[in-house]
């Protein structure tokens, strides 16, 4: 395979609008960048809203994991207005969270993933797939694509699990600041229960036997797509009167040395960005302007950076540091920690429900903010999510989000420092060049994109296609 240039775009299979292109020499990929295709202003839509707003405006970023925005907003909302949440009101809304988690990681699994491995029906919507690397048995691959249709129903009853609580799903009404404002019935925990039971025995009998099996007939994905040993978390699961206690840690891992994240060390960037402005730290930085014609910028993207470097954040992260996993930072780890932590979330789930006390909707909202402007975190499904707001009379002045994957598809930086996907799609051995889509596509789909969160408008007189391949 001689020295070329290939543009993936669209890359299917994953949320949102991804274009990555590659160079590749020697038959090895020398130089990635990764493109999202689409701006996002919501940094814009919530400029003079009333602060409240908030809660229902941020989940449109994204219809997978809508929640993750509303729940932030709301932690955001309760350190402006000093709530004191209860403990049932932190159950019931640990319980919600959970199941949006659960609806995304199985859909990513089976939806998103899975055809990467397994041959699919020649019939519509995989007609003509393109997989040059099936290893399994025709007997295993029939179980897993029964279990593909099988993980819709498993997300479906997440869903449902949401709805019973937040009114729908997905952007759910009841997650606000104060608590929840559903009172959690009998008779709703129990239909929730009932619904958990059936999603863990999935997770149980098929999600984790899969991914085994996917591990081991895949097992070279261990060291491909493997980065440097830098994950961060904001931990997950807030319980506590004001949000104060993460059932899992957050931190930041270097090589093996873990520490406590400092917010103040985060800095975002636009030298490869669509933007005409640094946008500078985290908490004071001013909004920038699009600029989509910016010369050597290739992403509406931003470069996201702790002290200064790139990293990675995810399921991988949160099992690694909570000590429920020890393993490296491939594709095939990715994927494992995601589907263990799928199932860990459904025992915690079991937990909650069960010490949920039947009664009033647990919400008590104060009527006057005592800050004006704040920063919170928490981890979403794909990693480390902030909110920051700076509000006057209860207006927003400024709003900030920074999502999973604004910090792993994070484009070149002032240095020339590659961010977590780029880093792992750089030094991929492609053995035949029909495997070079089918690898690729391996590597990015194992960070679950969710470009939508990332960015937000197309501009499609920037949208290069140069060779679709996936």
């Amino acid at each position: 395979m001689s020295k070329q240039r290939i543009m993936f775009s669209p890359v299917t299979r994953l949320s949102g609008l991804l274009s990555v292109e590659v160079i590749v020499d020697q038959d090895r990929v020398v130089e990635a960048n990764a493109s999202g295709t689409m701006f996002r202003g919501y940094e814009w839509i919530m400029r003079n809203r009333h602060v409240t707003d908030a809660v229902y405006l941020t989940q449109r970023v994204c219809g997978i994991c809508s929640l993750a925005h509303g729940a932030m907003a709301s932690y955001l909302l309760d350190e402006l207005y000093d709530n004191e949440l209860s403990e049932n009101a932190q159950y019931l809304r640990n319980v919600m969270y959970g199941a949006d988690f659960l609806q995304n990681h199985i859909r990513h699994f089976y939806l998103f993933s899975l055809p990467d491995f397994v041959r699919m029906p020649d019939s519509p919507p995989y007609h003509e797939q393109n997989l040059a690397d099936a290893r399994l048995n025709p007997a295993d691959n029939q179980r897993l694509v029964g279990n593909y249709f099988e993980a819709i129903k498993a997300g479906q009853r997440s869903h449902e699990i949401l709805a019973i609580f937040g009114g729908k799903a997905p952007h759910q009404h009841s997650f606000v600041h104060g608590g929840v404002a559903v009172a959690p019935t009998a008779d709703k925990i129990n239909r929730a229960l009932a619904l958990l039971d059936s999603i863990h025995a999935f997770a149980t009998t098929s999600l984790i036997p899969d991914t085994e099996l996917i591990a081991r007939v895949y097992r070279d994905y261990f060291h491909i797509g493997v980065t440097p040993r830098r994950l961060l978390s904001f931990g997950l699961f807030k319980f506590g009167p004001h949000n104060e206690q993460a059932l899992w840690r957050g931190g930041v891992l270097t090589d093996n040395q873990l520490n406590d994240p400092r917010l103040e060390l985060i800095k975002e960037e636009v030298t490869s960005s669509w933007y005409a402005e640094q946008a500078g730290p985290v908490a004071d930085a001013r909004e920038v302007e699009p600029a989509p014609y910016k010369p050597g910028a290739y992403t509406w993207i931003k470069s996201v950076s702790y002290t200064g470097r790139p990293y990675e954040t995810g399921p991988l992260a949160r099992m690694i540091m909570n000590g429920f996993y020890q393993g490296g930072t491939s594709t095939m780890d990715r994927i494992y920690a995601r589907s263990l932590e799928t199932l860990l979330i459904t025992e915690l789930m079991r937990e909650w429900l069960l010490k949920l006390q039947p009664g009033p909707a647990p919400l008590k909202q104060n009527a006057e903010p005592v800050k004006n402007k704040v920063v919170v975190t928490t981890d979403a499904m794909r990693g480390a999510l902030l909110h920051s707001a700076r509000i006057v009379d209860e207006q927003v002045e400024r709003y900030n989000i920074i999502t999973p994957t604004v910090w792993n598809f994070s484009p070149k930086d002032q240095y020339g420092q590659r961010g977590p996907v780029e880093s792992a799609l750089v030094g991929t051995a492609i053995p035949r060049p029909d495997m070079l889509g089918t690898m690729l596509g391996r590597i990015v789909r194992s960070y679950d994109p969710c470009i939508a969160c990332a960015t937000h408008v197309l501009d499609a007189r920037r949208n290069m296609q140069d060779k679709i391949l996936f």
